[in-house]
């Protein structure tokens, strides 16, 4: 059978992806352990409200800085990994504090869209959340270029229980959603004040040619993958924008406690692999031409885990929810069952997507990415105008991502191959 230690065991690969999914995995662990207490102490409102805070954030966060970070690890020098930082890290606070203008000048309109006047005090927190995940993704791929894993999972682990402890503590105090999005910026600050403190990265004197040079070499970044990244994020978290205006926030918060209990193993396992897998795909690139046979393999592997998981889950899910998380979260589980297939494949081609930065496949990408989020938004726009029902939009939306995903991981190997001979 598939056997994912006896298959890498011994090698730099494996022992790279075990460091980091220790990480993520008691990162991921500790939400999902509080949950069922978390379901008891907030109400679905407060938790919709958490998530279109979160959801704004992750949206803008994931392009802050232009994803000038991913080519930190095809830079040679030291020279250049030190200035591609610095760069990243100056357009992630020039675009927060643009940002946080907006937010200022657009308030009043912002609140009355999302038709959520509870969120009004925390907007103005948003770009510092923002300026946070850009600083974090920074030097989490500096960190990945001078392989530092433990330093990557330490950060996760830290920012999780950070999050965790607050959320517990602050009902104890009647504090409400207060405490739901303290936690949530305090915790988004710890994971890059660790690897500040931590990591080797020192600002030193700048090179503005070498600056320069570096921005226009790698602009096919901010000019595609970028924008391929903000795509995806749109295309997943979009909905998450337009609950609490097409239905109601409390919605919101049945729906996102389902996508993060869906979402745990895909994160778990997912991300971890695609960092290293990035790294590990670029190496044979380099030295054989190709990456194919490494990347057959996690197909396979990723098939196997994600058929044993999703097919399970799909039989007990339901009355799962109803059990550990309390009756009133049942509909939650109802959700699940229509997204299962999606995440079934999103699971198995997402995290080998780094494939297109390996072999600077930016611009098929950013096209891939463009024809999800048109999927995506046609079936939210269908399902409105012909007045459905919110589960008949899941069920659309699922079977036309799980027909993306198939064909996107076909696209995954034939990129891999380079044209091997």
């Amino acid at each position: 059978m598939f056997n994912f230690k006896t298959t890498y065991n011994g090698t730099v690969f494996y022992k790279n992806i075990l460091t980091l999914l220790k990480g993520s995995f008691l990162a991921q662990l500790i939400p999902l352990i509080i949950s069922p207490f978390i379901t008891r102490l907030y109400s679905p409102k407060e938790l919709g409200i958490l998530a279109l805070f979160s959801s704004i954030s992750v949206i803008l966060g994931s392009v802050v800085n232009g994803r000038y970070e991913q080519a930190l690890v095809l830079v040679k020098t030291e020279n250049e990994a030190n200035h591609l930082t610095i760069l990243s890290l100056f357009i992630s606070l020039v675009v927060s504090l643009l940002l946080f203008l907006f937010f200022i000048i657009f308030t009043p309109q912002l609140l009355n869209f999302f038709n959520e006047p509870d969120l009004a005090f925390w907007i103005y927190l948003i770009p510092l959340v923002i300026f946070s995940i850009g600083t974090y993704n920074t030097l989490n791929y500096y960190e990945l270029r001078k392989k530092h894993f433990k330093k990557i999972s330490n950060s996760e682990i830290y920012r999780s229980t950070s999050f965790a402890a607050i959320q517990l503590s602050f009902p104890l105090i009647k504090s409400g959603i207060f405490g739901l999005l303290i936690g949530k910026l305090i915790s988004s600050l710890i994971a890059p004040i660790y690897l500040c403190k931590t990591s080797n990265f020192k600002i030193r004197k700048v090179n503005t040619s070498l600056l320069l040079a570096l921005a226009k070499r790698f602009i096919d970044f901010p000019k595609y993958t970028n924008f391929s990244i903000l795509l995806n994020n749109l295309s997943i978290n979009a909905i998450n924008l337009l609950i609490p205006v097409l239905y109601s926030t409390q919605l919101l918060g049945l729906y996102s406690l389902m996508y993060k209990v869906l979402g745990a193993p895909f994160v778990f396992l997912g991300n971890t692999i695609n960092q290293v897998f990035l790294e590990d795909a670029v190496r044979q690139k380099n030295e054989l031409g190709h990456a194919y046979k490494l990347t057959k393999r996690m197909v396979i592997q990723l098939t196997f885990l994600s058929l044993v998981f999703f097919g399970t889950a799909y039989f007990i899910i339901e009355d799962l929810f109803a059990f550990v998380f309390s009756e009133d979260w049942r509909v939650s589980g109802v959700y699940a069952k229509y997204l299962i297939p999606f995440f079934m494949f999103k699971f198995i081609a997402s995290p080998l997507t780094s494939i297109h930065t390996a072999f600077e496949k930016q611009k098929l990408s950013f096209t891939l990415q463009l024809i999800m989020f048109v999927l995506s938004m046609g079936s939210l726009l269908y399902a409105y105008i012909n007045l459905w029902i919110f589960e008949h939009y899941l069920l659309l939306f699922s079977v036309l991502m799980s027909i993306f995903y198939i064909f996107r991981i076909a696209i995954i190997l034939r990129i891999s191959k380079n044209n091997m001979s």
